[in-house]
């Protein structure tokens, strides 16, 4: 082939290729003059008419009220998270959980030894079954001294009136009358007897009683259903009161805690609704509603803590980054459908038609989302008119007819 065919073939065989040279707007000049070069190649080779496009469907952009947000960042935490300690002291002989442990209401989290408080129950409960014999012993003679009180008053009686009518001698009626006060102080120590008794039944089952509760405590249980995030003591450590054994999450019920600035203080109650954001979850917005108002503002920050309560379902735990959008009122925004917005070289566009017809591909910034449609924050103007299908057909500069 001579060079000057090769060159001939040059001319007839533009690239379509693009190289990026660091400027966005170098960018987009180039990504139009590509798709008006490449499409007019494709559709009409040499010819220079551009194609016709039937049937577009066509909208007015315009700005509609949204709701304002403001936005602030925070933190996943469980509604309930406890710090599970022991309530005796003694060496820790195990600890079947780990991190990640799902486990129930009541579930052993950790045994603590429990031969010294076994030690004490059988001492209590042997003091209770002394205490038990001694108070049969004590009903025993209560009854042997109620007999015998009972016949002595009635010996009194009876020589009282033989008293009284001369037939007995003053020293005979004075025995019996001794034998009667003999009688009665011996009932009555009977009783108190009974009553030290079941004082020192009581004191034993009470030792007993709390024996066992000690004994209960060397099973460190779950308080309710969750899952262990972190375990703080192996078997064979010493475990002391108030020191936290395992730290339990609650699973299912979580909320995000964040701090406002104190310009929302006002307006921001318990029960007030909110949206929130959680990067963790796909970014997917979810409804939120203030459980917790905390007051107090910190003054080097000038924020106070807002605890929102979030929905159930869906994979939270606990240090999730999520952002708490708070309505602030309306503001007016530029919106189109979704389905308006094209990619083209990795950013958003979307076809204009302009007054004669034409369709125009013009790059734009897009913004929050509203169901189906779209913010527009560059790029066009209210009142411009915008092709939303069909996409797949229209090129740059192409001629439309607009479906009626």
């Amino acid at each position: 082939m001579t060079p000057t065919k090769r060159r001939a073939e040059g001319v007839r065989r533009p690239a379509c290729g693009l190289a990026v040279h660091g400027s966005r707007v170098l960018l987009l000049a180039a990504v139009a003059g590509l798709l008006i070069g490449c499409g007019e190649k494709g559709k009409h080779g040499a010819s220079a008419e551009k194609p016709l496009v039937t049937g577009v469907e066509v909208i007015t952009a315009g700005a509609a009220p949204r709701e304002r947000f403001a936005e602030v960042v925070g933190t996943v935490r469980a509604k309930r998270i406890a710090f599970v300690a022991s309530q005796v002291m003694g060496r820790v002989t195990s600890v079947p959980v780990v991190e990640g442990t799902r486990v129930g209401k009541g579930a052993v989290l950790a045994t603590i030894d429990d031969t010294a408080i076994r030690a004490q129950l059988a001492a209590a409960e042997a003091m209770v079954a002394e205490a038990e014999a001694g108070r049969e012993e004590a009903e025993r003679a209560i009854a042997q001294a109620e007999a015998g009180k009972t016949l002595a008053e009635k010996t009194y009686e009876r020589f009282r009136k033989l008293h009284e009518e001369k037939v007995v001698t003053p020293q005979e009626f004075d025995e019996i009358e001794v034998r009667r006060t003999v009688a009665v102080k011996e009932y009555e120590r009977a009783l108190e007897r009974r009553a030290q008794v079941a004082a020192k039944s009581s004191q034993a089952k009470a030792q007993a009683d709390a024996a066992r509760a000690m004994l209960s405590y060397t099973l460190v249980t779950a308080p309710f259903a969750g899952i262990v995030t972190e375990k703080k003591i192996d078997a064979g450590s010493m475990a002391s009161p108030g020191v936290p054994i395992v730290v339990l999450e609650e699973t299912g019920r979580y909320r995000i805690e964040a701090s406002v600035p104190e310009t929302y203080l006002g307006p921001l109650k318990v029960g007030s609704r909110v949206r929130v954001v959680l990067d963790g979850g796909g970014g997917e917005e979810m409804a939120g509603s203030v459980s917790e108002v905390v007051p107090t503002v910190d003054p080097a920050s000038r924020t106070f803590t807002v605890k929102v309560d979030l929905p159930r379902g869906g994979e939270l735990r606990t240090g999730m980054f999520g952002r708490v959008l708070i309505p602030v009122g309306k503001e007016p925004v530029l919106v189109v459908p979704q389905r308006a917005i094209s990619q083209v070289g990795g950013y958003d566009g979307l076809y204009t038609v302009s007054a004669d017809n034409v369709a125009r591909l013009v790059m734009v910034k897009t913004g929050r989302t509203f169901g189906d449609w779209v913010e527009i924050l560059s790029g066009v103007d209210p009142g411009t008119r915008v092709a939303v299908s069909p996409l797949e057909r229209l090129v740059d500069g192409a001629r439309v007819e607009i479906r009626k």
